[in-house]
């Protein structure tokens, strides 16, 4: 069966983000189904976007959808638009959140107005990263639906960097291991010179004196300090 994506009103994402409580709690929340189809928690959007109802292995596989869904949809209308993606993460909170013990945040699910904290929502952030990086993004978002990972978590957390194609194709490749589609060991070790944080604090002084948006690929690569050539070995 397909579904048509609508958007939550103001209702229903106060009904989405209080069954994301009682989750957190505990608890176990009654059926919230029907906040996607029901009139007076959900409207239509202006264009007719039909979803298939189906099971992700990754992230990234969300993320390839997603981006095959919207190629025939002026997508730009609603990049901001909080009920959009608060009903998408509603539609695959199931597999976002397969257990209480890993709800997280509401904001991993809810389109948060803290721009802060926007970066974090899983739905709108797997699908800009493959939108913008095409199979490049796999190393970001090979982990499974309810996991984050610290590669994502460490860039996300920067939502400007996510912007810069540059900083994300040089991400790509220092971290990817593209035969193994996903990233590198050691990537994430705090005990391994030029790992991903020390890649972001390092890109936090270089934005001193260059524009990390306009910055190529190449530049970045000949830029890098010394403890960065083992992952680019």
């Amino acid at each position: 069966m397909s579904n048509y994506i609508r958007r939550l009103n103001d209702d229903g994402i106060k009904a989405f983000e209080k069954y994301i409580q009682e989750r957190i709690s505990g608890n176990t929340p009654s059926q919230i189904d029907f906040l996607l189809t029901d009139e007076r928690y959900s409207e239509a959007l202006v264009d007719a976007i039909e979803i298939d109802p189906r099971t992700f292995d990754s992230r990234y596989e969300m993320g390839l959808y997603l981006s095959e869904l919207f190629k025939t949809t002026n997508i730009q209308p609603y990049l901001g638009d909080t009920g959009f993606w608060s009903w998408l993460g509603l539609f695959l909170i199931d597999q976002l959140a397969p257990s209480t013990k890993k709800t997280g945040k509401p904001y991993n699910y809810i389109l948060s107005k803290n721009y802060n904290h926007r970066p974090r929502h899983a739905v709108l952030t797997s699908w800009m990263l493959v939108d913008l990086l095409n199979e490049k993004a796999r190393f970001l978002l090979s982990k499974k639906m309810h996991e984050r990972g610290d590669l994502i978590e460490q860039l996300a957390a920067r939502q400007h960097l996510i912007n810069c194609p540059g900083v994300m194709l040089t991400a790509h490749r220092l971290y990817a291991d593209d035969a193994k589609k996903t990233f590198k060991r050691g990537s994430t070790s705090s005990k391994r010179k030029g790992n991903i944080r020390r890649f972001i604090n390092y890109l936090q002084q270089l934005e001193l004196t260059y524009d990390l948006g306009m910055i190529t690929e190449d530049t970045l690569i000949d830029l890098l300090p010394e403890e960065y050539s083992s992952f680019l070995a």
